[in-house]
């Protein structure tokens, strides 16, 4: 096991869920927007790899880690149009 890993806690996840739930919304909207030059096989696609991705975070138990995801997402989705 690594050193320097703080494992969260209940409350800890409890505060981030809120965090997380938006932002998954706020990208799958993103991905929705018509600005975006994709079709719709494309647009499917990449809403089940922002599915897939979120799934195997909420399985991720370090608050270095999961404030890690939380910024990757929040960079992500300022690239959108």
């Amino acid at each position: 096991m690594a050193k320097g890993l703080i494992w969260a806690t209940t409350k800890d996840l409890a505060k981030n869920r809120g965090r997380v739930l938006s932002l998954y919304r706020q990208i799958l909207r993103s991905l929705d927007s018509p600005k975006l030059p994709m079709n719709l096989a494309a647009r499917l696609a990449k809403k089940a790899e922002a599915r897939a991705i979120f799934m195997l975070g909420a399985e991720e138990e370090s608050l270095h880690n999961i404030e890690d995801l939380i910024d990757t997402g929040v960079y992500a989705l300022s690239l959108f149009p």
